[in-house]
């Protein structure tokens, strides 16, 4: 494993009681989070979102493995009453919780395995999304977003560069961090978006982690939303956060 980086980190409420991490996914950052670190804030915790390597204002390095960026967020420290993971974010997610004792954990649709026929897909989205970095064409392919998260998106769009994409899903190869699942020692809540717009987990992965994993992960499916559950329905993330946390 290479040598961990220095993430640049965001915080709200420094002093909160309760500490919450929140990892984004790939060609995002951490102001993806405003709206639900800002919630948590407002409900006591202190909350902690940093910009993954080689995204926003973290340093650019050259490992990607998933292994690689769970050991740099791992520098930030331990003992989170929270961790919340979007896409890219929830692998890592998933790896901190096999390494450490993490209460509660909210996984929002993400990548614990990704198999060789979507490998390329997706590779052509992500990068398809760095040509056209502009909001006009965020907002048009995300109608129910708010004006913020289309803005927001759009510096995290500039900050990537296509390479990266390329690393990431060339250095984990192939992408499989179910290995964690049996090592959660908390409680996890799934939350999938709409199979027919977009999912990466899907119905499969979801009936496999509950079965390893028993009653201490349960999941559930938003249907009419998309892989980006935070913009689009986070009413539903601070619902699952919620329940698991109270």
């Amino acid at each position: 494993m290479s040598t961990p980086v220095r993430l640049q980190t965001s915080v709200w409420n420094p002093l909160g009681e309760r500490r919450a991490l929140l990892i984004h996914g790939l060609s995002s950052d951490a102001g993806s989070w405003w709206r639900v670190a800002s919630d948590l804030a407002d409900d006591g915790w202190m909350v902690a979102a940093p910009d993954l390597r080689s995204h926003g204002r973290s340093p650019t390095a050259v490992d990607h493995r998933v292994v690689t960026m769970a050991a740099d967020v791992a520098q930030l420290g331990d003992g989170w009453d929270l961790i919340v993971g979007h896409s890219l974010g929830g692998s890592i997610a998933a790896v901190l919780a096999g390494d450490h004792h993490v209460p509660a954990m909210v996984l929002i649709d993400p990548v614990l395995a990704l198999p060789t026929s979507q490998r390329e897909p997706l590779r052509g989205r992500v990068k398809a999304s760095l040509d056209h970095p502009d909001p006009a064409t965020i907002r048009a392919a995300n109608p129910t977003w708010s004006e913020r998260d289309v803005q927001r998106k759009a510096l995290a769009l500039a900050a990537m560069t296509p390479d990266v994409i390329d690393a990431v899903l060339d250095d984990n190869d192939p992408w499989d961090v179910r290995w964690t699942i049996p090592r959660w020692s908390g409680r996890a809540h799934l939350l999938a978006a709409d199979p027919n717009q977009g999912a990466v987990l899907s119905p499969a992965d979801i009936a496999e982690v509950t079965h390893a994993a028993g009653d201490r992960v349960t999941a559930s499916v938003v249907y009419g939303a998309g892989h980006s559950l935070h913009r689009e329905r986070p009413e539903v993330v601070r619902e699952a956060i919620r329940v698991l946390t109270r």
